[in-house]
């Protein structure tokens, strides 16, 4: 039986020990694994909990949820430390290039973004200079590699257009009222989550670039994701616990 698109607080609760089990599993660090358990906590949010109206019954629940979240890490793992190497170019152009490549080729940064990071580094060219350097360096597709044994967990469905349509009207309420709620924010508030899940900065990123301790600055995204949270709520979406 299809699950409702809008999942009830046992299923959110089930799957926050999804997250937390495939975190185990991964074996990522606590940094790693705050970072990467908020960002699956957001995409499920902003895409109006569209993982759970797929659910077709054909395996158990905690299955399926265990399927979708171990895919993220896969993605998020590739993302952050996957089979990237730096390129020749940068090889020959030293440390300050090996580390705009890795910035702007692997962490998908803008230029002005990857020299703001890179610039903060120990020992770091003058930004002048890293801006230079970016400009000598090819830029690479990032490609997502996936494992056929875990491709195989999901079967593939058959697009069913009225679902598609369901889907759409929900994901533009979810958007909508993500956005009013994003709105109510302060121009700090707003900026720090634009950091982190626009531009998809780490956190110890972003504690890099405002030069504040990474520590406090994980305890206000989870005051901020918990606001937006409660905000959206009163836009018109309800029940939108986030799991642990």
């Amino acid at each position: 039986m299809r699950q409702p698109a809008q999942p009830s607080s046992s299923d959110l609760v089930l799957l926050g020990e999804v997250i937390r089990a495939v975190v185990r599993r991964g074996r990522l660090p606590p940094a790693d694994a705050e970072d990467f358990s908020q960002g699956v906590q957001l995409k499920f949010l902003e895409s109006g909990y569209e993982a759970f109206a797929r659910f077709d019954g054909r395996s158990s629940l905690r299955t399926y949820l265990t399927t979708v979240v171990w895919r993220l890490l896969l993605d998020w793992r590739t993302a952050a430390y996957g089979k990237w190497r730096p390129c020749a170019a940068a090889r020959r152009l030293g440390p300050q290039a090996v580390r705009l490549d890795r910035l702007l080729n692997r962490d998908g940064l803008t230029v002005d973004e990857a020299i703001q990071v890179a610039s903060r580094a120990p020992e770091a060219a003058p930004e002048h200079v890293l801006r230079l350097i970016a400009d000598r360096l090819p830029r690479r597709r990032r490609h997502v590699v996936v494992p056929d044994d875990v491709l195989q967990l999901v079967a593939r469905e058959f697009p069913d257009p009225i679902e598609a349509r369901e889907r759409a009207v929900k994901a533009r309420r979810t958007r909508l009222a993500l956005g009013q709620a994003f709105s109510q924010l302060k121009p700090e508030e707003r900026r720090l989550m634009s950091l982190r899940f626009r531009q998809s900065l780490t956190v110890r990123e972003i504690a890099g670039i405002l030069n504040v301790d990474a520590r406090r600055l994980y305890r206000t995204f989870d005051r901020l994701v918990g606001k937006l949270r409660r905000d959206m709520g009163t836009f018109g979406l309800t029940d939108l616990t986030f799991p642990c």
